[in-house]
């Protein structure tokens, strides 16, 4: 996944603890010394690129009938750099060893020295064409299912892996029905996050588009659930517990084609909730589920949330109103909220949380540990490179190699 890096919430996921064994890779052009301050360190070397996704997160893990693991990864690790042009790029890692098995995760920053930004187009294609070389020399009976196996097979022939290629044809991946996730990697995340199974949440939708025969019918069946249906940027979205965003027409359509195979299309639900009077999301949405938890904490037992996989939880640490962003989700800027729907909520914010916001700002200290790590960047010890400059015009320089 690519991503801006920003905070630590994608270090300290590969820090948890849930793991029996978390081993920190030896980060490559990057001085800091824990892993958190190596990533902060990613972000701050990839700011002048022009881009505004500069890190991009990628983990193998390879099949456990693979005996060797260790090398299957190195091999994957290699055949992955060279495709995407990474072998100089700095990155920074950890492998994680669960119930015997072990998958290993990488940063790596998309900025080069002179500020381009490394191609990622098709990357889920390409990634698994590494893959599945690494799976025909490691002696996997056969592949990974794909549904990019036949555009996999016709890039090997190109790039001379006939071998690889015959072998997966043999094994009937390429005439076999194209494989569907039951979630997106980010709709994993959003799960996760939301502590809402989108299963459920799928098939709830589909219950009340079947129950009813117009908006205001799905509109009411939704209510009887504990959902809601608001006006996002891209059309309706239902609303879950949480406040978090799906695009109605996804989210029925996608339910469908599990249930019975058929997909409804996305005309037909836009038809039927066409004249509906919706509130805009994020329009007073937040008021209303903080509302909902404090009545949900109050009446579960011991006080406590009543919201299943998020029981226990404190109801004033509930899940803000974010954007989905998943398959399923309303794209756009925080749960489909627009930009002068920001300002409007700056403006009327309490006088003390906008001067306390306004010192956060301005203090000297914010930011200090990416600048001490920028630093020991510079400081290092750097050859120049005749006629090769950054986009500020700096020399661009390679470590001298020791030894």
């Amino acid at each position: 996944m690519r991503g801006q890096g920003e905070g630590d919430a994608l270090a300290k996921h590969l820090l948890k603890p849930e793991n029996d064994e978390v081993i920190i890779l030896q980060p490559r052009g990057l001085g800091s010394g824990d892993l958190i301050g190596q990533v902060r360190e990613l972000v701050t070397l990839s700011l002048g690129g022009r881009t505004d996704r500069p890190v991009y997160h990628v983990h193998a893990d390879p099949d456990p009938a693979i005996v060797d693991n260790d090398a299957a990864r190195a091999r994957f690790w290699a055949l992955f750099e060279a495709e995407f042009n990474l072998a100089s790029q700095p990155y920074c890692g950890a492998v994680h060893v669960k119930h015997g098995r072990r998958h290993e995760h990488r940063v790596y920053s998309l900025v080069r020295p002179s500020g381009a930004v490394v191609d990622t187009a098709w990357d889920f294609l390409r990634r698994e064409r590494c893959g599945r070389i690494v799976e025909y020399e490691f002696g996997m009976p056969s592949p990974t299912p794909s549904k990019h196996s036949r555009a996999i097979v016709a890039a090997l022939r190109e790039q001379g892996r006939g071998d690889v290629a015959d072998w997966m044809e043999a094994s009937g991946t390429t005439e076999a029905a194209r494989p569907v996730a039951r979630l997106s990697p980010q709709e994993r995340l959003i799960e996760t996050r939301t502590g809402v199974s989108l299963d459920d949440l799928r098939a709830a939708a589909l219950a009340a588009w079947q129950a009813s025969e117009t908006g205001e019918g799905f509109l009411a069946a939704l209510k009887a659930s504990g959902l809601d249906l608001r006006q996002g940027r891209s059309g309706p979205v239902v609303v879950d517990r949480t406040g978090t965003a799906h695009l109605a027409t996804r989210l029925i359509g996608a339910a469908a084609r599990r249930a019975d195979g058929t997909r409804i299309p996305a005309a037909a639900v836009r038809e039927r909730l066409a004249g509906l009077a919706l509130q805009n999301h994020g329009d007073g949405h937040g008021q209303d589920r903080r509302a909902h938890d404090r009545g949900a904490s109050a009446a579960a037992p011991g006080g406590g949330s009543s919201h299943g996989a998020g029981a226990g939880r404190d109801a004033s640490r509930a899940v803000p109103d974010r954007d989905a962003g998943g398959t399923d989700a309303d794209g756009g800027r925080h749960g489909g909220r627009s930009v002068e729907h920001a300002l409007d909520r700056l403006v009327a914010r309490p006088a003390a949380a906008r001067i306390r916001g306004r010192l956060r700002l301005l203090s000297p200290g914010r930011n200090r540990q990416l600048a001490d790590a920028l630093d020991a960047v510079r400081g290092r010890r750097w050859i120049a490179v005749p006629g090769m400059t950054d986009m500020w015009g700096l020399p661009i320089g390679e470590r001298p190699r020791l030894g």
